[in-house]
């Protein structure tokens, strides 16, 4: 996610006064830019209150990681509770990563 979306959204999350709104809003602009990173998603969880909203949001942008790899670590020290890190590794065995969309498609003209 781009930085200016990504301050975007942390002022938006900020503003939110129940952990519903928070994540709706999160999984919302995630959702709708496509891309965000583990870094990103991990500070997001820790302005939500509740481990289980966290949990929530953190397996629906999970999908939309560019660092799949990563994600299971950087995201499950956002969780106070080992169950909820344990709980998000497992949906990511479960859940593979979709392949990236490419960016360029080449098409080759034969004469």
């Amino acid at each position: 996610m781009d930085s200016n979306t990504f301050k975007s959204l942390v002022n938006r999350v900020k503003s939110e006064s129940f952990d519903d709104d928070k994540a709706s809003a999160i999984k919302t602009t995630v959702q709708t830019a496509q891309r965000i990173s583990a870094a990103q998603m991990a500070y997001l969880l820790k302005l939500i209150s509740f481990e289980d909203t966290q949990l929530e949001v953190a397996k629906a942008g999970y999908k939309y990681t560019t660092e799949p790899d990563s994600y299971g670590n950087t995201v499950g020290g956002a969780f106070s509770f080992s169950d909820a890190k344990e709980e998000l590794n497992a949906y990511i065995r479960q859940n593979p990563h979709p392949s990236p969309i490419p960016s360029i498609v080449h098409i080759h003209h034969f004469h």
